[in-house]
C-alpha cells in the first residue's frame, strides 16, 4: 500500500511540474500596452499584405515589445526542464536584441509555418516592475520565430539565412 502512495504522490508532483513548465513555456496571457493600435494595424484596408506591413514599419507604438526591458531570459523548449536551462541576457546583449527584431532587413517575407512546439528556444522579456510583457518562440534550425506581442517589423517571422547566425550569437547559442 505505501508503494502504491508513493507512485501516486510521484505522479500528481510529476503532472503538476509538467504542468508548471508547460504553462511557463506556452503562456500568453499577458496583455498588450496598446490594444487600439493593433485594431488600426488590423483594420488598415491596404490591399497589398506587403505595403501593408510597410506602412507600419519602425513605428515605435510596435516596436517588441511596447514597453521598455530590465530583463531578458532564454531557455530551451524541452518539457520537464525548460526552466533549468534558463539564461539571462546581458544589456548589450538585450539592447542588440531588440535591435535586431525590431529591423525589418533581418527578415524575409516567406510565409512561418512553425508550429510554437517546433521552437528550440523561447525568449522572454521583462520590464522594470519585474512584469513579463513579451514572448518570443525561436526555431533556430528552420530559422524561424513567433513574437507576442505582434510586431510588423518582423514580416511574417522568417528569418534572412545570413542573419541568422547573428541572432544566434546575440542569444549566446552556439
Amino acid at each position: 500500500m505505501k508503494i502504491l502512495w508513493r507512485f501516486l504522490i510521484l505522479l500528481i508532483l510529476a503532472g503538476a511540474w509538467y504542468a508548471w513548465d508547460s504553462d511557463n513555456r506556452y503562456n500568453f496571457s499577458f496583455q498588450c500596452p496598446n490594444p487600439n493600435d493593433v485594431r488600426i494595424f488590423n483594420r488598415d484596408t491596404t490591399s497589398d499584405i506587403r505595403l501593408h506591413y510597410q506602412k507600419y514599419f519602425n513605428q515605435n507604438r510596435f516596436r517588441l515589445p511596447r514597453d521598455t526591458v530590465a530583463k531578458v531570459i532564454v531557455r530551451k523548449n524541452i518539457p520537464f526542464v525548460s526552466g533549468l536551462t534558463q539564461y539571462r541576457l546581458s544589456p548589450a546583449s538585450q539592447r542588440a536584441l531588440l535591435q535586431f527584431l525590431n529591423n525589418p532587413d533581418n527578415f524575409t517575407w516567406q510565409n512561418n509555418t512553425m508550429l510554437y512546439s517546433q521552437a528550440d528556444y523561447i525568449v522572454n522579456f521583462y520590464n522594470t516592475n519585474q512584469k513579463h510583457n513579451g514572448k518570443l518562440w525561436l526555431c533556430s534550425t528552420c530559422g524561424t520565430l513567433k513574437a507576442v506581442p505582434f510586431t510588423p517589423n518582423m514580416k511574417f517571422g522568417h528569418i534572412k539565412k545570413d542573419k541568422l547566425p547573428i541572432l544566434m550569437k546575440i542569444l549566446g547559442i552556439n
